[in-house]
């Protein structure tokens, strides 16, 4: 735990940089979806600017290691930075479908770059022993930041450019502390190997369980702040329903987490899907509902469904070496991707014949088909009662990275860790003839 906190407070730089990433991520979500509203575009074109936005964030989770590993990490945090404060820009600048679908594009390929480098670094100064501390402690981070961030839309009236110059300054602030921090970059990233054919073959439950997860957030995420506005909250309406829902999310993590730790893994993903599925119906009816009852509601809701993907990735860990769990752990990336891209599209189409209520009766649609799924699954494969189950591992909103393989603590990690040029210590610091290579323990 001592050297957990440690490590964090000498990456002090790097975690500032990331809170300002992941708050200015978090209220441009919302922001674009009110902004978009404002300029007469239609649910559809709202959801396919969210679901342009996953696909970019695919592309730089897989593509992005490249050029980290050429130019290093801390020029690549602040190339990515740019390109998201310049794409943020863009949304005021150009008022046209297809000049925001390509700066959504650019944005999320922009943040995944920019979420590699954070995990890539924590995780070169990660041991086995305090890795689960150091995840624990970004995954707040990244909650607490979101959620902060949702409050910023009280600033400004969203037609306004103002909000989109203050994200766009935070983005670019965000790479100052990185830039001037003492600490060396880490070694160079991986790029994900993915083994498609073994995924399925592990779990398709899994796979169903993260594609399903990908699929509602990404819904929720990019047509949540316009189903708030729709129902008839004011922007200050909207922001609170949106940081409520993030407070759920991380307040729930660990009750449900270790509820499975002690069941079968699919019982708790069945009964949590279930029980989502029902505030979902409370949530399709929410202009009967009081205020409180409706953020009460959409808190239990959110914070259930947050649950889906780490739940689904740690019954899949239960049956894999922890050798494979980086490297199978990009596809259930991939496949929680490719949900967050269709879902704004398939919400949107339902809300364009139902009204606001569509959002939350995709969920349910949702939800009931990984349920049939779960309940045939059950019946091919008989839950083995694991003695050794691996543990339930928290994993970040999707509005914060879901890039955390190498930091998750069941990944098994080699002596030489922490062998790379990250010295911790300032070039001045480094006594005569000492070498420069060395590294804090």
């Amino acid at each position: 735990m001592v050297s957990a906190f440690t490590v964090m407070r000498t990456l002090s730089a790097l975690m500032a940089s990331v809170a300002m990433l992941m708050l200015s991520n978090s209220v441009l979500s919302t922001l674009i979806a009110l902004r978009g509203k404002a300029e007469g575009y239609s649910n559809t074109f709202i959801g396919l600017t969210m679901s342009a936005y996953f696909v970019g964030f695919c592309i730089g989770t897989f593509r992005s290691g490249t050029l980290i590993n050429r130019v290093g990490h801390i020029r690549s945090f602040a190339a990515f930075a740019a390109i998201a404060s310049a794409s943020t820009l863009c949304f005021v600048l150009v008022l046209h479908p297809w000049a925001w679908l390509i700066s959504r594009l650019a944005m999320g390929a922009s943040i995944a770059g920019l979420f590699v480098i954070a995990e890539s670094w924590l995780n070169n100064r990660a041991s086995n022993e305090g890795r689960g501390t150091i995840l624990a402690l970004y995954i707040m981070i990244g909650y607490l930041a979101a959620a902060l961030g949702q409050q910023m839309l009280h600033l400004a009236e969203p037609a306004a450019p103002d909000l989109f110059l203050l994200v766009a300054m935070l983005l670019s602030l965000s790479l100052v502390p990185v830039s001037l921090t003492r600490a060396t970059h880490p070694d160079p990233v991986e790029s994900p190997r993915l083994d498609i054919r073994r995924l399925l073959f592990t779990s398709p439950a899994a796979v169903a369980g993260c594609f399903a997860a990908g699929m509602g957030i990404g819904a929720f995420w990019g047509l949540g702040p316009v189903y708030a506005q729709e129902i008839g909250l004011d922007i200050t309406g909207v922001a609170t329903f949106m940081s409520v829902a993030l407070v759920g999310g991380l307040i729930f993590q660990l009750p449900i987490g270790r509820l499975s730790d002690r069941l079968d893994r699919r019982n708790v993903l069945l009964g949590t899907t279930l029980v989502s599925a029902l505030l979902a119906v409370g949530l399709a009816l929410a202009p009967a509902l009081p205020y409180p009852v409706l953020l009460g509601t959409v808190l239990l809701y959110y914070g259930l469904t947050s649950t889906l993907y780490p739940l689904s990735l740690a019954y899949a860990n239960d049956h894999l070496d922890a050798g494979d769990v980086a490297r199978l752990t990009s596809g259930f990336v991939l496949a929680f991707s490719a949900g967050a891209v269709l879902g704004p599209l398939a919400a949107s189409s339902l809300m364009k014949w139902t009204g606001p209520s569509g959002l939350f009766l995709f969920q349910i649609l949702i939800a009931a088909g990984l349920a049939l799924f779960i309940l045939w699954r059950m019946r091919v494969r008989i839950w083995s009662g694991l003695v050794a189950k691996a543990p339930y591992v928290a994993l970040p909103d999707a509005q914060t990275p879901v890039i955390v393989a190498e930091l998750d603590p069941r990944t098994s990690v080699g002596d030489d860790y922490d062998a790379g040029p990250d010295t911790l210590v300032s070039p001045s610091s480094i006594a005569p003839g000492e070498s420069n290579n060395e590294t804090e323990r």
